[in-house]
């Protein structure tokens, strides 16, 4: 059965509301205002409320029920700046609708997410109005889209000893053809810059026969750090990497796409030697990798100029699997530079926060939510053991010790942080079925859910 007219209109009024306020994170605007609105519409749904200050903007907390079970949901009420404004086809912060679509920004990442789902509890809550057998612990923070810097911190501070079984993560994908993807883990993700001088200002080229060229080194430094494999030839590198499990290895091992797919949506033609259509979705879930993110110095513009550079950049990153601590692997970096005579090399850390997570996909609660997915997209359910991308996710899974749930409505061409950021109506109303069922589920199982024992 379709949510009733009635939620349908009331979500789209709380969505319309959320997207109206610029809750940009990166410019510190309109977050106290946003985090209040949502306090609100969890206070009013019949959540126990509190806000608590972050670096940036405010953390919301609802809580309700009580029971051997804790379901932890995690939302952001922060989006990405507007930015370019002329390639906006309507008002950023004004939600409208065309052709089956909802468009704003935060309409996908991330208010759109967290409204279908209170929707969905309000549509549970008109039939099911008893206690709640189970825990839900809902956490909306506004600083996901500046890396969350205070996340893990505020985590540890007000719940430093709660434990929870499962974790609603921020979001969901639906792919091109239609099926919802569940996400069961993310990479983890260390960024650095190589820096290298070798003269007091640029000199002439001429001189590059005697003297070392900062960008000859890097490249050099660069191209000792992994083959044509793609297999990266640090000592200890691969020394922590967790191995998948059975099941994760099962569902990688047949992929919900194929190569040829993928090649054509992003245009990329040379693959890694021994890539192929039966491996390449391996190496998307489990394989750590590094990208070389640009070279920076010397002479770029127009014509030649005939100049050996004082200076040089590059900028790397590792795409990291569970098991790896990007701080060790910075020392490890450090370390094989030094050993391939590299130790002349500045190595700066950009960003080692986020760890790889991995969760157990025979988890009940995915299971019985894969089958719900399915019943509402129309669409078997697809559950993929890690996004080959990374998210923070690391909180909530070791802190927490809950296992990772990512189902949600961001479509194919929703446009995340770009212009035009949109959801497709159908998906949105389909979000509030599934999370209605969803709550009611777990409600019917939660006795035996913390015991990871169900049939469903």
């Amino acid at each position: 059965m379709r949510p009733s007219p009635e939620i349908v209109a009331a979500a789209r009024k709380d969505l319309s509301d959320l997207v109206a306020i610029p809750s940009v994170s990166a410019r510190g605007e309109g977050l106290e205002r946003c985090a209040q609105q949502i306090e609100e519409l969890l206070s009013s749904a019949g959540f126990q409320t509190e806000q608590h200050s972050g670096g940036v903007g405010p953390f919301v907390v609802g809580e309700i029920g009580d029971g051997p079970f804790t379901l932890v949901i995690y939302n952001h009420y922060d989006v990405q700046p507007e930015d370019p404004i002329d390639l906006w086809t309507a008002k950023p912060f004004h939600l409208v609708e065309r052709d089956g679509r909802l468009y704003g920004r935060g309409a996908a990442d991330d208010k759109g997410e967290f409204v279908s789902r209170l929707a969905g509890w309000r549509a549970f809550r008109a039939k099911h109005m008893e206690p709640l057998p189970f825990k839900i612990i809902w956490i909306v923070e506004g600083e996901e889209e500046i890396g969350s810097p205070s996340l893990l911190g505020f985590i540890e501070k007000r719940f430093p000893d709660t434990r929870a079984d499962l974790c609603w993560w921020e979001f969901g994908e639906v792919d091109k053809t239609g099926r919802p993807i569940i996400l069961m883990g993310f990479k983890g993700i260390l960024a650095v810059e190589l820096h290298c001088r070798t003269a007091r200002a640029d000199l002439h080229s001429s001189l590059g026969a005697i003297f070392d060229n900062p960008l000859w080194r890097l490249a050099a430094a660069v191209s000792s750090l992994r083959d044509t494999a793609g297999r990266i030839l640090i000592d200890g590198f691969y020394d922590a990497v967790l191995a998948p499990d059975a099941r994760s290895s099962k569902l990688a091992a047949w992929p919900p796409f194929a190569l040829e797919d993928l090649q054509e949506e992003t245009g990329g033609r040379r693959l890694l030697s021994g890539i192929d259509g039966s491996t390449f979705y391996e190496h998307l879930n489990f394989e750590p990798c590094l990208n070389v993110n640009g070279f920076h110095g010397g002479y770029g513009g127009e014509g030649a100029k005939t100049v050996l550079p004082c200076s040089g950049v590059v900028k790397l990153d590792f795409r990291l699997a569970p098991g790896q601590e990007p701080i060790k692997i910075a020392e490890l970096l450090r370390l094989h530079l030094d050993r391939t005579g590299f130790e002349d090399l500045e190595l700066n850390i950009l960003d080692a926060e986020v760890l790889g997570v991995r969760s157990d996909p025979s988890h009940p609660a995915v299971e019985f939510g894969a089958k719900l997915l399915e019943k509402w997209f129309d669409r078997p359910a697809v559950i993929q053991p890690s996004s080959a991308a990374s998210g923070l996710a690391y909180p909530f899974v070791h802190k927490f010790g809950a296992t990772l749930f990512g189902a949600g409505l961001t479509h194919h061409g929703a446009m995340l942080h770009s212009p035009d950021e949109n959801i497709l109506v159908e998906h949105f109303e389909n979000m509030i079925g599934f999370s209605a069922e969803f709550f009611a589920a777990l409600c019917d199982h939660a006795a035996v859910l913390s015991k990871g024992i169900v049939n469903a």
